[in-house]
């Protein structure tokens, strides 16, 4: 199973500070955009994924996010 939060994150984080962040909490980057919004400028989103649970928990706990923001992703076994 894979677990995934989805962060909104000041849009001058460079990719690189991302992917350290993700993997001192056990994380990955699973999708990085950048949107231009018209009233708000520049938005970065950054969706994590982790195949531990505790992971990606504490890394919702270091973004302040609620643990109801994390989806987990089922993936059927190959029954060939």
């Amino acid at each position: 199973m894979i677990y995934t939060i989805t962060s909104d994150i000041p849009y001058t984080t460079t990719k690189d500070e991302i992917n350290q962040f993700a993997k001192e909490h056990g994380c990955s980057v699973l999708k990085f955009q950048t949107k231009r919004l018209k009233s708000l400028g520049l938005l970065s989103t950054v969706t994590f994924q982790s195949k531990n649970l505790d992971y990606i928990q504490e890394l919702a706990d270091q973004l302040k996010l609620p643990h109801a923001n994390i989806y987990s992703l089922l993936f059927p076994k190959n029954n060939i």
